[in-house]
C-alpha cells in the first residue's frame, strides 16, 4: 500500500454548506500537511477519515479500507481533535489509562503503555496531576499521547499548534516529526498557518473553499509559480556591477537599488535561472553577496498564487 488515504471526486454538504467539493487527493505514506484557512474543509476530511460522516459522492480509502461504519479500521487510527475535551478533574495518567480501558486493554497494559506514551510525548514529570491545571501545550502532548495509546498506524492530528507559543509550537512540531520518523506512525497533520507545516513535512495538500488546489512536494508545487514573477532581496558589497549583469539576462523584470547601494530587489519571471546562474555572475563582477533571499519562495506565497 502506497497511499495511507485516498479520495476520489469526493464531497460533503450539510444542508446548503459545502464541506468539500469534488475533492480528490493522495496521501502517501510518512506525514503530509493538510493546509487551509479556517472553514477550508480541513475539519470535515478529518471528520471523514475517522468515519464519524459519510460522503455525499465519491470515494474514500483509507489504509486501504471504507471508514464509514468501520470500527476494525478505527482501530488502527489515532485521532487528536482540534477542540478541547479533557476532563479537569482527571490526572494525566487516569486518563490515558481510561482511553485504554476504551481501547479494550487489561489493566497492566494499559498502566505499562501509559507510561511508554507519557515518555514519548515528554509529559511523565506532570503525569500525576489534574490536567485541569495544565497549559496549552501540556494540553496538546496528553490529547496526542491519548491518540497514541493503542500503537496506531495512522495520527490524524488537526490544528494541533492552535493557541500554544512559539516555544511549545517549535517543541510539538519536533515531537510530530519523532512519531513519524522514531516511532514509524504515518501522520496527517492540519495548519492554517503554512510555514509552520512547512516546518514538519515537505509533502502537503492545499485546501480552499472545499477544493484540493493543489498536492504534492512543496517544491513540486513550487513550479506551479513558473510564470510568476518572484521577488528576491540581495545584501551586500559591490551590488551595482551585478545589477548590470542582471539587467542583460532576460529572466530579469526590473531592479531597485537601496539608497545606501548595499542591497537591491530583483524581480525575476523565471527564478530557477536566476539562482542558476547567480554563482557565476558573483565569480564575474567581484560582488560579495551577505544574503539572498527569494521573497515569493515560501509556502504562504505558493498558496496565495494559487487561489489568486
Amino acid at each position: 500500500m502506497s497511499n495511507v488515504a485516498e479520495a476520489r471526486s469526493l464531497s460533503k454538504w450539510y444542508g446548503e454548506v459545502i464541506g468539500l467539493n469534488n475533492f480528490s487527493i493522495d496521501v502517501p505514506k510518512g506525514i503530509t500537511g493538510i493546509v487551509g484557512p479556517n472553514g477550508a474543509g480541513k475539519s470535515t476530511f478529518f471528520k471523514l477519515l475517522t468515519g464519524n460522516i459519510r460522503t455525499n459522492v465519491g470515494h474514500l480509502r483509507v489504509l486501504g479500507e471504507e471508514p464509514w461504519q468501520n470500527p476494525g479500521l478505527l482501530a488502527r487510527i489515532g485521532f487528536c481533535p482540534d477542540y478541547d475535551f479533557l476532563p479537569p478533574e482527571l490526572k494525566g495518567r487516569e486518563y490515558l489509562r481510561f482511553v485504554a480501558g476504551l481501547h479494550g486493554m487489561e489493566r497492566d497494559r494499559a498502566t505499562a503503555r501509559a507510561k511508554e506514551v507519557l515518555d514519548i510525548v515528554s509529559m511523565t514529570r506532570d503525569a500525576d496531576r489534574p490536567m485541569g491545571g495544565y497549559s496549552k501545550g501540556m494540553r496538546q502532548r496528553i490529547k496526542i499521547a491519548g491518540a497514541l495509546i493503542h500503537e496506531p498506524q495512522l495520527l490524524l492530528l488537526d490544528e494541533p499548534l492552535t493557541g500554544t507559543d512559539p516555544l511549545i509550537r517549535k517543541e510539538i512540531i519536533d515531537l510530530v516529526k519523532d512519531l513519524n520518523k522514531v516511532h514509524g506512525h504515518d501522520v496527517i497533520v492540519s495548519s492554517h498557518v503554512l510555514h509552520e507545516i512547512e516546518r514538519m513535512t515537505h509533502q502537503v495538500a492545499l485546501i480552499f473553499k472545499g477544493r484540493s488546489v493543489a498536492s504534492g512536494d512543496i517544491s513540486e508545487i513550487r513550479q506551479l509559480m513558473s510564470d510568476h514573477p518572484h521577488n528576491i532581496v540581495l545584501e551586500g558589497r559591490g551590488l551595482i556591477a551585478l545589477a548590470q549583469e542582471l539587467l542583460t539576462k532576460t529572466y530579469t523584470t526590473s531592479i531597485e537599488m537601496r539608497p545606501d547601494r548595499l542591497g537591491m530587489f530583483v524581480r525575476v519571471d523565471r527564478p530557477e535561472g536566476f539562482f542558476d546562474s547567480l554563482p557565476d555572475l558573483v565569480a564575474r563582477t567581484g560582488c560579495e553577496l551577505e544574503r539572498v533571499e527569494s521573497l515569493d519562495d515560501d509556502l504562504e506565497s505558493v498558496f496565495r498564487y494559487l487561489v489568486g
